[in-house]
């Protein structure tokens, strides 16, 4: 599964030793612990992603649930590329 929201892109993946736990994967360790908090980052050894967050799925769609409630924009793509721009001026 990929979810792309305002707080980043993730891939979700199965445990194959534990079919209740997912790990949520990004290359961007700031987007993981924007919604995880940073110590449950780990470093990710597989080749696409470089960072993850072992999850139970309880937990997981309790987190997709209040991604929901976060909703108040009816275009992702203009809200990315303001929020983008907006993080741009910050630094300029």
């Amino acid at each position: 599964m990929v979810i792309t929201s305002l707080h980043g892109t993730f891939s979700i993946i199965a445990s194959e030793k534990d079919q209740d736990q997912l790990f949520v994967r990004s290359n961007e360790k700031k987007e993981l612990s924007n919604v995880f908090g940073e110590k449950r980052v780990l470093d990710y050894e597989g080749e696409s992603f470089d960072f993850f967050v072992p999850i139970c799925k309880q937990e997981f769609a309790n987190t997709l649930i209040m991604m929901v409630k976060e909703v108040n924009y009816s275009d992702l793509a203009k809200e990315l590329q303001e929020i983008k721009s907006s993080s741009e001026n910050i630094y300029a």
